[in-house]
């Protein structure tokens, strides 16, 4: 699966900057020697992209129950199954890898991460889930990297397969108190996606 990796730079952007990330694309599993459908575009809102979790005591080190951050989104798309009227989709599947920390104040073995994928065309929100994905770490481990388990997300197809009219917008499912804190805390950075 082609990876995208999150690149942080020092240019300005508004609070809620995305990030625009190359589609992906490939060989159709279904049909070899046929090129993959276009995948939809994917983009991180800046003040989505870490989730830090902290006690009720305070906002210090000694407070943090954890910390996730958002590293990368790999996937692919392929066509998908035909659709409830017939008509061509193209199914997205998709998978995110994070670091996760957990803090001083944390009482568990494991860290809940929810995250959320909406669907937008033309800039309008057709859908949205949140998922929680719980990952455990051994006792003497206190951060490590993780996968989320893989999204499938299909969507109809246009009449040009090369062409996706639509865009993932991916991120943690923040409280407004996590949102708040991300607004406030981290530097506003500008996302931009790389294929290997």
């Amino acid at each position: 699966m082609p990876a995208f990796r999150r690149l942080a730079t020092s240019l300005f952007v508004p609070a809620f900057a995305v990030l625009a990330l190359s589609t992906l694309a490939g060989c159709d599993e279904s049909n070899p020697g046929m090129f993959a459908p276009a995948c939809p575009a994917t983009e991180i809102p800046s003040a989505a992209s870490d989730r830090f979790v902290y006690d009720g005591r305070g906002l210090d080190v000694g407070s943090l129950v954890s910390h996730a951050q958002l590293t990368s989104i790999a996937g692919d798309c392929q066509r998908g199954p035909k659709g409830p009227k017939g008509q061509e989709m193209v199914r997205t599947r998709i998978s995110l890898t994070m670091n996760l920390t957990r803090g001083p104040a944390s009482e568990s073995s494991s860290i809940d991460v929810p995250y959320f994928i909406v669907i937008m065309r033309d800039g309008k929100i057709v859908d949205k889930k949140v998922f929680t994905d719980t990952f455990k770490l051994e006792p003497n481990v206190s951060a490590q990297p993780v996968r989320t388990e893989l999204r499938l997300i299909d969507l109809p197809a246009s009449k040009n397969l090369q062409d996706n009219p639509y865009t993932l917008e991916i991120g943690y499912q923040l409280t407004h108190d996590e949102l708040n804190y991300n607004r406030a805390h981290l530097p506003v950075v500008k996302f931009r996606g790389r294929t290997q």
